[in-house]
C-alpha cells in the first residue's frame, strides 16, 4: 500500500491529538476522507460490568438526539460494542465479522439507528488501555455506498498502531492532568499558604492561602527571583533556609532545612514559615522541577468552618457553629459573645450543648477536634 499525504497527514494529527484532545474531530474527519466514510466516533469504553459505559463518546456527522439516546440506553443494544466488551483485546474490528447484513434488519437497535442515520456498516479501531477500558475510532458508511472494501480496510489497518500509541498516549496524560487537578484544588483548599521553588529557587506555585496573604502587602514578597521578606534579618535566615532545602533537594549533604518566624511592618503577630525539600524524580521531560516547599501560617487569619460540614457531623444548630467558629478562633467565651451579640449565659448554654455533641468537654479538646479532625474540604 502506498503512503500518501492524506495518511501522514493523519498520523501527525493522532499525535497531536494525543496532548490535545480539542484536536480528535479533525483526526476524526482526516480517517474519514481515508475511508471514505461518512460519520465517526471517538469513544472511551468501560466494560469491567454487565453494562459497559462509556467514559468520553464523540461524534461526527451524527446529530446530538442520535448521540443523547445512545449514551442513555440504547449503546447496551449495539452489537458492535457488544463485541468490543467481550474482546478487549481485539484491535480492529469489522462489523460485518460481528453481524450477519440480514440479522441487522431483524434488530431492533438498526431500527432506532437508522432512524436518525444512513450509516450501516462500520469499522473500529480500539486500543486496550487498562481494568477492560478500551478506546479508539469507529468510521461509519452509509448502505448505498456499501461495505468497507479490502482497501479502506487496509488504510485503515494501517493507521491503528498510531491510533493506539495515540490513545495510550492520551489516556496517560489525560489520567495525570485530571489527578494534577485534584492535587491543585486539594492546595487551594488547605488553610495555610504554601508556595513551591523551583530547582532555581524560582516560584512554580502558590495557592489561594499564599495569594491572600500576598494582599495584604505585610512583609512577605513574591518575585521572579523568588520569595523573600522585606525584613534584613529575617530574610538572610529566609534565604539560608531556602538555600539548605536546594541543596537536599539536589541530593547534596547539608544541615535539614527548618521554620522560622517572620516578622510584619503591621507589628501584628509574626508569620510562622516551614521550608522544606522536596523529593522529586529527575523527569527529562518537564519545564519546572520542583525542589523546595514553603508553608506559612498566619496566626491572625481567622479559621472558617464550613457549617454545612459541622452540622452534618455534629448536628450543630446554626448558633453553635457560629459560636463554634469564635473558640476555634481563639476568642474566650465571654469575647465570643459579644462578637456574637448574644448573653454570656447564652453563650454558655449553647458552649454546654456543643461539647455534649462533640464528645468534648473543654474548650482544648473542641478546638483541636474542630482543626484536626474534620475533613480538610
Amino acid at each position: 500500500m502506498s503512503v500518501d499525504s492524506t495518511i501522514l497527514q493523519a498520523i501527525e494529527k493522532l499525535y497531536a491529538a494525543a496532548a490535545d484532545e480539542s484536536l480528535w474531530p479533525e483526526v476524526m474527519q482526516d480517517i474519514l476522507g481515508i475511508t471514505e466514510s461518512v460519520g465517526a466516533t471517538f469513544c472511551v469504553i468501560d466494560g469491567s460490568d454487565d453494562k459497559p459505559r462509556s467514559l468520553a463518546f464523540t461524534t461526527l456527522n451524527f446529530e446530538p438526539k442520535f448521540l443523547e439516546e445512545y449514551l442513555d440506553g440504547m449503546m447496551l443494544h449495539d452489537p458492535t460494542v457488544q463485541y468490543i466488551v467481550g474482546h478487549p483485546d481485539q484491535r480492529l474490528i469489522h462489523d460485518s465479522q460481528v453481524i450477519a447484513e440480514r440479522e441487522k434488519d431483524r434488530l431492533f437497535y438498526y431500527d432506532w439507528h437508522h432512524s436518525f442515520s444512513e450509516t450501516r456498516h462500520r469499522l473500529a479501531g480500539m486500543a486496550p488501555l487498562e481494568d477492560r477500558i478500551t478506546s479508539g475510532i469507529t468510521v461509519h458508511r452509509t448502505r448505498q455506498q456499501g461495505d468497507f472494501h479490502p482497501a479502506h480496510i487496509e488504510r485503515f489497518h494501517f493507521l491503528l498502531p498510531h491510533i493506539e500509541r495515540a490513545v495510550d498516549i492520551g489516556f496517560r496524560l489525560g489520567t495525570f492532568g485530571a489527578l494534577q487537578q485534584i492535587s491543585f484544588e486539594m492546595l487551594d483548599a488547605n488553610p495555610f499558604a504554601i508556595i513551591v521553588l523551583d530547582e532555581l529557587g524560582r516560584v512554580a506555585f502558590v495557592n489561594r492561602a499564599t495569594r491572600s496573604i500576598l494582599a495584604d502587602e505585610d512583609g512577605l514578597v513574591l518575585s521572579s527571583d523568588g520569595f523573600s521578606s522585606l525584613h534584613h534579618e529575617d530574610n538572610r535566615m529566609l534565604q539560608d533556609l531556602i538555600g539548605r532545602a536546594l541543596r537536599l533537594a539536589d541530593g547534596e549533604s547539608a544541615k535539614p532545612s527548618g521554620a522560622m518566624q517572620a516578622l510584619r511592618p503591621s507589628g501584628k503577630r509574626p508569620y510562622s514559615i516551614l521550608v522544606s525539600p522536596l523529593c522529586h524524580t529527575q523527569l527529562m521531560l518537564t519545564r519546572t522541577r520542583p525542589a523546595v516547599c514553603i508553608v506559612i501560617a498566619d496566626p491572625e487569619r481567622q479559621t472558617h468552618l464550613p457549617e454545612k460540614t459541622l452540622r452534618t457531623l455534629y448536628g450543630l444548630t446554626p448558633a453553635e457553629v457560629r459560636l463554634a467558629a469564635q473558640i476555634a478562633n481563639g476568642n474566650s467565651v465571654q469575647g465570643a459573645a459579644d462578637a456574637l451579640g448574644i448573653s454570656y449565659k447564652t453563650a454558655r448554654t449553647q458552649l454546654a450543648a456543643i461539647f455534649k455533641k462533640t464528645g468534648t468537654s473543654r474548650q482544648g479538646g473542641l478546638v483541636k477536634l474542630l482543626l484536626a479532625k474534620r475533613p480538610a474540604i
